[in-house]
């Protein structure tokens, strides 16, 4: 046997290129949150077992993509929990990178010669983000449907550009069988190529220049008492497992969600990203109308390249945060805000449509009656009117529909059966009562700025019947 080792060991190169590497000593002192990028590591192995595995049950087409996540939650032998292991994990991926980072931020190990294993750990973050993105549209559920609907929409708030890109994400006008196996592809091809190789590389570079560690004085940093083997690995392992029965433990006793099959019609339905997306649902209510790219572009991609530029931008090499009280103290801003924003976002049930747009004239009984009805069935969400009073989706803009030549009987069929005004239309049919097409009718047909005013009122006096 020690014959045989001792061959393979020579034919894998152990004593010269393996050992040296796993017993590399490790400065300063091990902690636990040193264990986290190789615990993200172990996750991702998790995450890509169970994807290849739910891919031999998975048909990604519109017509049976919902029926076969349905049957692997109901007919395969454990794959519910197989399913509930693959979504909770890609939630702890994201809390972890997360923390990972912000542990790399705060012990100011992001600073030379570390730059560039920083802006790695950046990328695998947004790489993360995009399975998580990709990821939630393949059960074509209503809740996958409408939040790809919204997010691939983003795209369009790009200068010159944005629309050409809302198409190549979706595959065409609107989001489709194309986007579902566009998104699939993606999701199972190209972000696990892209997060195999960025894990390569920042395993090397953090092998180049050591694990930074705790911020400590030079002469403790310089006692290299633990080593990568057995001492890092060891902990990791312990880290991981503790880790993996958790998200086991969630598979096995909380269900992975699953809704309506897509293209639903409910009125009722509110359309609701994972929870690592609420802090940007959430910035769409601060930001309306033209001021929309701020909270969709501006803030989101100015973080990142603040996240990017990092470690050019604090150049000194002092580590301790008592060294560093303003970044720090933009950090902690920062990582508040974001989860300030999160947190208000799952709570709050309706964040759009705070503002009803109306007529600066006095109201009909019929006009009225088209807010509340307009309110109720929140038409805000799709819709907005001059850019106000809504929130972002795939409807037209209802202002002036009479400059455009839109009767109250067009109104009316257009919402009761919208392909048969055009074969285009993705809007789907509503049961509403001829009534209720009335009032809607009536209501939008007052939104005609050409000769009134425009105010706003808020939704909460709607629901109230305090209409002025």
């Amino acid at each position: 046997m020690s014959r045989f080792c001792f061959h393979m060991g020579q034919r894998f190169g152990w004593e010269e290129n393996l050992k040296p590497f796993l017993e590399k000593p490790l400065p300063g002192k091990l902690d636990w949150t040193l264990t986290l990028g190789s615990v993200l590591a172990l996750l991702f192995a998790v995450e890509a077992v169970t994807g290849m595995i739910l891919a031999m049950y998975y048909n990604p087409s519109p017509e049976h993509a919902y029926q076969s996540i349905h049957y692997i939650m109901n007919d395969v032998f454990l794959g519910k929990i197989l399913r509930g292991i693959h979504h909770w994990g890609a939630g702890a991926m994201v809390v972890l990178v997360v923390i990972h980072l912000l542990t790399t931020f705060f012990y100011g190990a992001y600073k030379a010669p570390r730059e560039f294993t920083w802006i790695v750990g950046v990328f695998l973050l947004v790489i993360t983000l995009g399975f998580g993105f990709t990821g939630y549209l393949l059960p074509w559920d209503q809740k996958a449907y409408w939040a790809t609907v919204v997010g691939t929409s983003v795209a369009s708030d790009v200068p010159l550009v944005g629309k050409l890109i809302t198409r190549l994400l979706r595959g065409g006008a609107e989001v489709s069988g194309l986007t579902l196996t566009r998104f699939y592809a993606v999701h199972m091809l190209i972000f696990p190529a892209l997060m195999a190789v960025f894990i390569v590389i920042h395993i090397y570079l953090v092998r180049v220049h050591d694990i930074a560690g705790h911020w400590l004085d030079e002469h403790t940093r310089q006692a290299k008492t633990a080593r990568f083997y057995p001492d890092q690995i060891f902990k990791s392992a312990i880290a991981f497992l503790i880790i993996f029965t958790g998200i086991t433990l969630m598979a096995v006793f909380i269900d992975p969600p699953l809704e309506q099959i897509a293209m639903t019609p409910d009125p009722s339905y509110i359309p609701r990203p994972d929870w690592y997306f609420m802090w940007l649902y959430k910035m769409l209510t601060f930001f309306s109308g033209q001021m929309e790219i701020v909270g969709t572009l501006a803030i989101p991609i100015g973080g990142m390249l603040i996240l990017l530029l990092l470690p050019f931008l604090n150049k000194s090499l002092l580590r301790s945060p008592y060294d560093r009280p303003l970044a720090i103290a933009i950090g902690v801003a920062c990582v508040v805000g974001i989860v300030y924003t999160n947190l208000m976002g799952m709570a709050d049930s309706k964040p759009y449509g705070r503002i009803v747009v109306v007529p600066d004239r006095p109201l009909t009984g019929v006009e009225v009656s088209g807010i509340k009805s307009w309110v109720q069935k929140d038409c805000a969400y799709c819709h907005n009117v001059q850019g106000q009073g809504g929130r972002r989706g795939q409807g037209p803009d209802l202002a002036n529909v009479i400059a455009k030549q839109r009767s109250k009987d067009w109104i009316m069929k257009s919402i009761r059966d919208p392909l048969s005004v055009s074969r285009w239309n993705i809007m789907p049919k509503y049961d509403n009562t001829e009534e209720e097409l009335q009032v809607l009718s009536a209501y939008i047909r007052s939104l005609d700025f050409a000769h009134y005013g425009l105010k706003t009122i808020p939704r909460e006096a709607v629901l109230q019947d305090k209409i002025q």
